[in-house]
Formats: structure tokens, C-alpha cells, sequence
């Protein structure tokens, strides 16, 4: 993992990770931290573009109304 240490990609959005292991990026490391969850992809650039793309799907519209599910039962 070292020698592609400038090429990760790391979110704690758990809706962009699952879209990035949808469109078939390498998930390399995946862990919870105190109050949120950690996910690295390889290939930064590729992922980025991803991200960015996903706020403009269904995938993002989901775990959107998934959050409001969730704040309607609490």
C-alpha cells in the first residue's frame, strides 16, 4: 500500500463507497472510527470523478430517502 499511498481515495460516506465498489473500484481498507466510518479506495482520481457522478443518481436519491426513513422513526 505504500507505493500507491498519492493514489487513494478515502470517504466516510457510506452511499459514495457503495456506489465505488458498484462501479468496481478496489476497496483496500475499510474500518470504524470513533463517530463515523472510514472507507479507501485505490485510484484517486477515478474515484473523485465517481463521487462526483453519484450526486446524480439514483444510488444517491436512495440513501437519501433511506436517511429520512431512518430520521422519521428516531
Amino acid at each position: 500500500m505504500k507505493d500507491n499511498q498519492n493514489d487513494l481515495y478515502e470517504t466516510s460516506d457510506l452511499g459514495i463507497a457503495a456506489f465505488l465498489v458498484v462501479k468496481g473500484r478496489q476497496l483496500i481498507l475499510a474500518e470504524k472510527r470513533p463517530g463515523r466510518y472510514s472507507f479507501t479506495f485505490l485510484g484517486k482520481d477515478e474515484c473523485h470523478k465517481l463521487a462526483v457522478q453519484y450526486v446524480n443518481t439514483e444510488f444517491s436519491r436512495f440513501d437519501a430517502a433511506l436517511k429520512n426513513l431512518k430520521s422519521v422513526i428516531k
